[in-house]
C-alpha cells in the first residue's frame, strides 16, 4: 500500500510538470511594471525584433527557487538584454516587497514583475499557466517557439533560445573569465573543485550559501597567478541540497555557479 502511495504521489508530480506550460501557440499582449517601476509591453519589444524569454514563478515555489539563478545566468548569457533576447521574469501572487526579496535572496539581476503591484497575474491568467515554473520562448513574429522548457536549467534554456534565433553575447569580467568556473564533482560530496582561468594575479574571496542566502562556507584572501588555477572547498559539513559558489574577485566583481551535494 505504501508503494502504491508512493508511485501515485510521484505520477501525479510528473503530470504537474506536463502542464506546467502555456497551451497558447501565439503570443497574447501584455503590460507589466517591474518591480523597479519599469513598464514593458510584449508586442513592441517583439516587433522590435527581439526574442522574449518569460519566466512564471512564485516566490515560494520550491522549484522555481532551485532554478532563479539558472534563469539569470542565461539571461547574462544573451547580453542582459543588451542583445537580440529579453528576458522577463513574471512572478504569480506576490506584491514588489516580496519579489524583490526573492530576487536578493537568488541573485537575481533581471527584470521582475510582481503579481498583485506588477500585473502578472493576469498575465498569469491570460496565458493559461497552471504551474510553475514555467519558462517560455516567444519569437518576433509572435510564435511561442518553445511553451515549456524542463528542466530549465541555464543549458536547456539556453538551448532553446538559440535554436529560436537568439543571439550569445560573449562577456569578459575585468579579471576573470566568465562562466569558466568548473566545478567538480557535481553533485559533490566531502571536497568541491574550483578550476577558472584568471587574466592577472590577484586575490580571490570564496563564500558558499544555500537557498535561503545562509553563508555555511567563506575563504578569503586566495591568491592565485594569472593563468590556470584551482581551489578545493572543504564542503563535509554541509547537508544534502542546492547550494551557490561565489567567487568575489578583489576589483569587486563577482561570478556565482550553482551545485548540489549529495
Amino acid at each position: 500500500m505504501r508503494n502504491l502511495l508512493i508511485f501515485c504521489l510521484l505520477l501525479l508530480n510528473s503530470f504537474n510538470h506536463l502542464s506546467a506550460q502555456t497551451p497558447l501557440t501565439e503570443a497574447i499582449d501584455f503590460s507589466v511594471k517591474t518591480t523597479e517601476s519599469e513598464v514593458i509591453n510584449l508586442f513592441p519589444l517583439l516587433d522590435a525584433g527581439n526574442i522574449v524569454v518569460i519566466d512564471f514563478f512564485s516566490t515560494s515555489c520550491g522549484p522555481c527557487q532551485t532554478f532563479a539563478y539558472d534563469f539569470e545566468m542565461a539571461y547574462q548569457n544573451f547580453g542582459s538584454n543588451q542583445g537580440n533576447v529579453f528576458f522577463l521574469a513574471i512572478n504569480y501572487n506576490s506584491d514588489n516587497q516580496g519579489v524583490r526579496i526573492f530576487d536578493s535572496t537568488f541573485n537575481v539581476t533581471l527584470p521582475s514583475a510582481s503579481g498583485i503591484e506588477g500585473g502578472g497575474n493576469a498575465v498569469y491568467e491570460a496565458y493559461l499557466i497552471s504551474a510553475y515554473p514555467t519558462v517560455i520562448v516567444i519569437k518576433p513574429d509572435h510564435q511561442i517557439a518553445e511553451q515549456f522548457i524542463w528542466e530549465p536549467t541555464a543549458e536547456n534554456i539556453t538551448n532553446a533560445v538559440v535554436n529560436a534565433g537568439g543571439t550569445l553575447v560573449g562577456e569578459m569580467e575585468s579579471k576573470m573569465n566568465k562562466n569558466e568556473i568548473v566545478i567538480s564533482p557535481n553533485p559533490a560530496n566531502d571536497v568541491l573543485k574550483l578550476s577558472f582561468n584568471a587574466n592577472c594575479s590577484q586575490t580571490i574571496a570564496f563564500r558558499v550559501y544555500d537557498l535561503t542566502g545562509k553563508v555555511f562556507v567563506l575563504k578569503k584572501n586566495i591568491a592565485i597567478s594569472d593563468g590556470p588555477s584551482h581551489v578545493d572547498i572543504n564542503i563535509s559539513q554541509l547537508s544534502a541540497g542546492v547550494y551557490f559558489i561565489e567567487a568575489v574577485q578583489d576589483d569587486g566583481k563577482t561570478l556565482t555557479e550553482k551545485f548540489i551535494v549529495k
